[in-house]
């Protein structure tokens, strides 16, 4: 069997490729430290590596996200416990203006700070984070939300709306980077009670301007009904505390004043209906200054006097009836009305939007809290990945070498005897 010289020549020249391109691999596995540098290294193992490179990123891009998020709500939950700060003073004040022994200057300088509360409150409703508003809802605002109108403030309007505001991780999962205006100063509430801005309104009117009203402590209703204009107000299982009429049926009152001394008694049915109560007592405004007006939304009675003047409210029987009726305690009205006692029926309502604040504060923390374990989830999944990535990627850099050694010596070798080849002639093969 004859083997050509040109073919031994192919051989080695095949041979020397061979051992170039791998001491060319070796030396790329040496200079990067990884043993996967292109899709052909390793076919089998690419495609596990290039998932892993997707979830690694995806993990990488979520920490961000969350990281971003966590920011932008420990933002809110700052402006929140400002919020509750404000509130806490106003409360305070509350509570030290619901004294007699203040003067009508002392009560002035006590309105003053509650004024100067209302207007941080207004600046916290327009907090910025990356020059949005956070309790702008969803909106698209070029302008602050909240907006005080008149001097001094008499009313605070809003223009965003109650849509909460939510980022997308890359995970699929929706997450609330804020809360609502409704859920963090009780605006546009459900229940119809007043919100934060509103409230610091009427706490430093009734300081300022001594304004004297008697309202229901609290909701009339028993929970899951109503009153409503025509509801006769003696309807059973509707008033939390029931209505007990005299021996003649009525549910009648007295109301006394600097205008009426002796008192003006109301004559009121106990079928009477809520707008027929109203009609009642408005009926007698001339004589009492007092008027009666019904919050459905609250579902509360309140009675204020036209001048700012203290008056009495009581159960008076009617005529041959020898026991008065509950009016008063059925629709949560207190006895005496002045100055004092209406700024103290103000810190219900500041506990109120307080309580609300509050909640809000809880709902962010609650959701920086689960975006934490989140992060924590990520960070352990992205090094788990990162730990199988390096198996299938990083190069034993010990083991490469011996073999780039060995490579190397096989294709000096190789050089030599293709070397040699050469340097024969026909008549060496002759000979």
């Amino acid at each position: 069997m004859r083997i050509a010289t040109s073919q031994i020549f192919q051989q080695q020249t095949a041979s020397i490729d061979n051992l170039t391109a791998l001491q060319q691999q070796q030396g790329a596995e040496l200079s990067t430290g990884k043993r996967l540098n292109r899709p052909s290294d390793d076919p089998t193992h690419i495609a596990q590596d290039l998932s892993l490179r997707t979830q690694i990123a995806q993990g990488n891009q979520t920490g961000d996200n969350v990281a971003n998020l966590s920011a932008e709500l420990t933002t809110v939950d700052g402006a929140l416990s400002s919020v509750t700060d404000v509130l806490q003073k106003a409360r305070a004040l509350a509570v030290s203006g619901a004294s007699d022994a203040l003067t009508p200057a002392q009560r002035q300088a006590m309105a003053t700070q509650v004024d100067g509360l209302l207007g941080e409150l207004v600046g916290l409703g327009n907090t910025q984070y990356a020059g949005k508003y956070v309790f702008g809802g969803t909106a698209a605002l070029t302008q602050a939300p909240v907006k005080p109108g008149g001097t001094p403030t008499s009313s605070v309007t809003f223009s965003g709306n109650l849509q909460s505001q939510q980022e997308q991780l890359p995970s699929g999962q929706a997450v609330a980077s804020s809360v609502t205006i409704q859920q963090a100063f009780n605006f546009a509430s459900t229940d119809g009670s007043p919100n934060a801005f509103q409230t610091l309104i009427d706490l430093r009117n009734a300081l300022t301007q001594g304004n004297v009203a008697d309202a229901s402590r609290s909701s009339v209703n028993v929970p899951g009904t109503s009153l409503a204009a025509a509801t006769p107000i003696d309807t059973a299982g509707i008033l939390s505390t029931a209505l007990v009429a005299d021996a003649g049926g009525n549910v009648d009152i007295s109301i006394s004043s600097a205008a009426a001394p002796n008192g003006v008694a109301i004559a009121i049915p106990a079928n009477a209906t809520v707008s027929a109560v109203l009609a009642a007592i408005n009926a007698q405004t001339g004589a009492t200054g007092v008027t009666a007006s019904f919050d459905y939304a609250q579902q509360k009675l309140t009675l204020a006097s036209t001048g700012g003047v203290p008056f009495q409210v009581r159960d008076v029987a009617s005529p041959g009836a020898p026991v008065p009726g509950n009016f008063t305690a059925a629709f949560g009205l207190t006895q005496q009305a002045d100055v004092t006692n209406t700024v103290s029926a103000q810190i219900g309502d500041v506990d109120r939007v307080l309580q609300v604040a509050l909640q809000a504060r809880t709902t962010v923390g609650q959701t920086i809290q689960n975006l934490s374990t989140v992060a924590s989830l990520q960070s352990s999944q992205v090094l788990n990945n990162t730990a199988v990535q390096s198996g299938i990627e990083d190069a034993d850099i010990a083991k490469v070498m011996t073999q780039f050694s060995q490579t190397q010596t096989a294709l000096q070798a190789a050089y030599g005897t293709t070397t040699k080849l050469e340097s024969k002639s026909l008549f060496d093969y002759l000979g």
